[in-house]
């Protein structure tokens, strides 16, 4: 009687999360990117050892980013 091999499972990953920066995030949104940074100040703030260090804008903020300006677009 022959044995089934059956193939061996690979662990699935977790998606991976992208990150921006803040000018690509801004170019894709359409804003400034010094107005971009001012809502990230005010809305997601960093740690006080973030500070004067590139920003790693995460898919999450990214999305409330998007959300946010949204509002601000005209209507057509």
């Amino acid at each position: 009687m022959a044995v089934k091999k059956t193939p061996a499972k690979t662990p699935r990953r977790a998606p991976v999360k992208r990150t921006y920066r803040p000018s690509e995030l801004a170019a894709e949104i359409g804003v400034d990117a010094k107005v971009l940074r001012a809502y990230l100040r005010k809305n997601h703030t960093r740690a006080a050892e973030a500070k004067n260090t590139s920003w790693i804008i995460t898919s999450d903020v990214a999305d409330a980013a998007r959300k946010a300006f949204k509002k601000n677009e005209a209507t057509k």
